[in-house]
């Protein structure tokens, strides 16, 4: 379930799946994490445009599922 970064973040170098918009409405899903109120990202999954870090504006994240279990 996606969490809102108005309700609280992760906490810092936690990996996680998070949203992003930016000023111009572009709109992008990818994991990455939060250091010191800066987001890094690492890999995208969903994009409308490239997104330029200094007008983005990280809105919703949520925590990375666990590892698939491997068959027995």
């Amino acid at each position: 379930m996606w969490i809102s970064t108005e309700d609280r973040v992760p906490p810092d170098y936690q990996e996680v799946l998070y949203f992003a918009i930016n000023d111009r409405g572009s709109k992008e899903i990818m994991t990455g994490h939060r250091e010191r109120d800066r987001w890094t990202h690492c890999c995208l999954f969903y994009s409308t445009l490239p997104l330029n870090p200094e007008n983005v504006t990280v809105t919703h994240w949520m925590e990375l599922p666990d590892y698939p279990k491997e068959a027995e």
